[in-house]
């Protein structure tokens, strides 16, 4: 049996939700194959710089946990 039968045989089975993945699925590897177009190095804009400050009231990557007891 090929692997073409064999989708088929399986795609059968599948219910019409699971149906319309699979078609997502081949649609996305489908588009793997094709390369991503490439912008000049001229045309890419320079990222915006950071000045690294916090606005005041955030807190810089420490979760308080005294806020939520839970956790």
């Amino acid at each position: 049996m090929t692997v073409e039968e064999q989708l088929l045989e399986t795609l059968h089975i599948l219910p019409p939700a699971q149906q319309v993945e699979v078609l997502d699925f081949a649609e996305f590897l489908r588009l793997r194959l094709t390369p991503a177009p490439q912008l000049p190095a001229a045309d890419l804009k320079p990222l915006p710089s950071l000045d690294g400050r916090v606005p005041s009231g955030w807190k810089d990557a420490i979760y308080d946990h005294s806020t939520c007891p839970d956790l």
